[in-house]
């Protein structure tokens, strides 16, 4: 600064008057508000209620920035997420839509709160006018008691109301006022001390230098090893997968699953999983996965075209069912044929065939009405696609192969299929849950539980077309016959 600057006289920034206590400040406030001034200021060791209507400060517009923002971030998170999971990255799970509002109610909140958040920290900032490294009230001596026992108020001198003579001898006339101050501009220099300068470039040079490290350790190759200051967590007494290990016999570290073993408390009844009731020896619970269809130009022996009289009635190959026709579960493969006497001349002997598993007659559940209901509500989700609401084979998927004349397309069984009837249930059960042919499994999706309960209403569907009046009972067959069915 010059020397004319500083023998210049300071600028004069307002008028402070200072009071003993609060009720004073608050009358001196409300009477400086009706004289008209408007750019006024008042500071109290505590906060005073009432101050802000006393000096008529207009309420603040930081609630509708915060708002503002909010909403922008709102709306950010849910336009991102609809660009990138509905645009760019449309992944159909599960039958659900590629976008819903619900599932992104959480990231939109996030952005809303955060959003929110950024503005209240800036706004209050930039409203403020902070940060504001000096005030010129600090060079006047009085005013460090405004954080002990004293209260002031202060009246710019760039009011409009503001007469230098005027305004004096109104703070000269409130009631309590004990001094009037003038405040006058601070003269001392604006520039920083040079060690503040010298301890920020030095700060400054410090935060590059992780920056710099980063980039030399993504874009060249080093020969020595990586600085690990904590190397527990990489160098420990671990097998890693895929390795070898010396302490076991196979050589191999990953250990398979020791066979039978289930994780605590959640051991569930064999027969209720498998559909088999457990017998000596193991069970191929698998085995109709290797059932192959016959050919259709396979020449079939006079045997299997017309069974003896004396074959029981599940050998018999049904005469009605398509040669290419996809049962759910075949009943050749599943009743087994009786091995051929006399092979063709020329063909390999046939191969033995497994023995059929213990298979559970009936289903191992409680059947209510409630299991009834839950076996065809996953019914008409998993399997009336194909089998048809009915179970008569004419699922949609059924009727537009057909329609669309696909060669490679077997119809789905007919579940009234009469070989069906006589199946033990657990062999329908075992069908559901591992497949058969192209039929996949569902042993993945659906529970255990929620299996069974379609078993039961396949059971349910087949009664619909073999029942018998004597099975209905007398009180439902007596409205039945009231309504005239």
């Amino acid at each position: 600064m010059s020397q004319e600057a500083n023998n210049s006289e300071p600028k004069l920034l307002g008028l402070m008057a200072q009071f003993d206590d609060p009720d004073s400040l608050l009358a001196a406030c409300e009477k400086v508000r009706k004289a008209g001034y408007t750019k006024t200021d008042a500071y109290t060791p505590f906060p005073l209620h009432g101050i802000d209507e006393a000096l008529g400060i207009k309420p603040t517009i930081l609630p509708w920035i915060v708002l503002t923002l909010g909403i922008i971030g709102g709306f950010t998170g849910l336009g991102l997420q609809y660009v990138t999971n509905a645009d760019w990255y449309p992944f159909i799970i599960s039958a659900k839509p590629v976008w819903s509002l619900p599932a992104n109610i959480p990231v939109i909140f996030e952005l809303v709160i955060l959003h929110a958040a950024i503005a209240v920290f800036i706004g209050m900032l930039f409203l403020n006018k902070l940060p504001t490294f000096s005030n010129p009230l600090f060079r006047v001596p009085e005013f460090a008691r405004a954080t002990d026992d004293k209260f002031f108020l202060t009246i710019d001198a760039t009011d409009e109301k503001y007469k230098p003579n005027k305004t004096r001898e109104l703070l000269d006339g409130l009631l309590g006022q004990t001094d009037v101050i003038e405040v006058f501009h601070d003269p001392t220099p604006a520039e920083l001390p040079k060690i503040i300068k010298f301890v920020g470039i030095g700060a400054a040079v410090v935060a590059l230098i992780p920056p710099i490290l980063l980039w030399r350790a993504l874009y060249q190759t080093s020969t020595v090893p990586r600085i690990n200051p904590i190397r527990d967590m990489d160098i420990q007494l671990r097998g890693d997968t895929q390795t070898k290990s010396p302490v076991f016999a196979d050589g191999r570290t990953m250990r398979p699953r020791i066979p039978g073993t289930v994780a605590r408390g959640e051991w569930v009844d064999p027969i209720m999983l498998t559909g088999i009731v457990p017998e000596a020896g193991e069970q191929n619970v698998l085995f109709l996965q290797d059932e192959v269809p016959p050919a259709e130009d396979e020449e079939k022996p006079a045997e299997e075209e017309k069974p003896a009289d004396d074959q029981p009635a599940e050998d018999k190959p049904e005469a009605e069912e398509p040669a290419d026709q996809e049962p759910m579960a075949d009943a050749k493969a599943a009743e087994g044929d009786p091995a051929e006497e006399n092979p063709v001349e020329g063909e390999a002997p046939a191969q033995p065939e497994e023995p059929e598993p213990n298979w559970v007659k009936i289903a191992p559940i409680n059947v209510t009405n409630a299991t009834l209901e839950r076996g065809r509500n996953r019914y008409n989700i998993y399997c009336s696609v194909c089998h048809g609401l009915a179970g008569d084979g004419d699922g949609l998927v059924s009727q537009r192969a057909l329609q669309m004349e696909q060669p490679t397309w077997i119809p789905p069984t007919n579940l009234h299929t009469d070989y069906l009837l006589i199946q033990p249930d657990g062999k329908l059960y075992n069908t559901i849950t591992h497949g058969i042919r192209k039929m996949k499994g569902y042993g993945d999706q659906i529970p255990a539980e929620d299996r069974w309960a379609i078993v039961t209403y396949v059971r349910a569907l087949q009664k619909t077309r073999t029942g018998t009046p004597e099975e209905i009972p007398a009180v439902e067959m007596k409205e039945l016959e009231i309504k005239g069915q």
